[in-house]
């Protein structure tokens, strides 16, 4: 993370000009990358709300679904970027002064611009629906800092890995998948035995889905307990130092195998 700090004006320089490459034509890029996600808000919500008939904490499913899936989107969006981005970026690789940690934190640079559109969609719609309160949605900066030091972390990891086998990249869609359901997204814990919410609130994923709601609804959901707050940290700085690890000792072999 100090190596970001300390090139942080190349990470700018690198995410202005993905973002550029991303949406050549400003509407139809944003449109294309918000429609995704609304849809399968839509979906779901139209499945467990009037399907099957399922609240979220007692207020309208949409409304729960849309607080978790927008910091998921940015989640596994960023994960699934930086699997590849050192193969995608393999011209960077071979300039020696380029600082090439930097290239997997790209991705969640760039793919934040996409979720402050949704979160200033969630937000006002959770406003109308009498449910945000503007001092606890100061907390969504926090979660968000929490997001991106998981994302970087597991972006250090998976993207050193990918280099030197490409499977990586193939069995990602099937990790997030399975992922996406172990987090407490289109569902809540609170229905579960404490041993059992014990277990889950080991995902890290979850700590962050679980601080959203309760920063966009908090008189609905609650906040995440200081048990689940110390697991977050305890496993993502454990991320955080593997995937550091793993970078510096795959780097040198880099050159070869791109």
């Amino acid at each position: 993370m100090l190596s970001l700090w300390k090139n942080r004006h190349a990470l700018k320089a690198l995410a202005l000009h993905d973002l550029r490459k991303t949406y050549v034509s400003a509407t139809r890029g944003i449109f294309w990358t918000l429609l995704t996600p609304l849809t399968t808000i839509l979906v779901f919500s139209a499945v467990f709300a009037f399907g099957l008939r399922i609240s979220l904490g007692g207020a309208p499913y949409i409304f729960g679904f849309a607080a978790a899936y927008v910091p998921w989107v940015l989640i596994s969006s960023s994960i699934n970027g930086a699997t590849g981005s050192i193969l995608e970026h393999r011209y960077l690789v071979k300039r020696v002064l380029f600082p090439i940690e930097i290239i997997p934190a790209d991705s969640f640079v760039v793919n934040s611009v996409p979720h402050a559109v949704l979160m200033l969609l969630v937000f006002t719609a959770c406003l109308v629906g009498g449910y945000a309160q503007f001092p606890n949605l100061l907390l969504v900066l926090y979660f968000y800092a929490c997001a991106a030091v998981l994302t970087v972390s597991i972006g250090l990891l998976v993207s050193s890995l990918t280099v030197m086998a490409r499977d990586v990249q193939q069995m990602l869609p099937a990790i997030l998948q399975l992922w996406f359901w172990l987090t407490p997204i289109a569902w809540t814990s609170d229905h579960f035995p404490p041993a059992v919410q014990t277990v889950l609130a080991i995902n890290p994923a979850s700590y962050i889905v679980s601080g959203y709601r309760h920063a966009l609804m908090p008189g609905v959901f609650p906040a995440p307990t200081p048990f689940e707050s110390a697991a977050f940290w305890i496993i993502c700085l454990g991320t955080l130092a593997l995937g550091s690890i793993c970078f510096r000792r795959f780097r040198v072999y880099f050159w070869d195998c791109l």
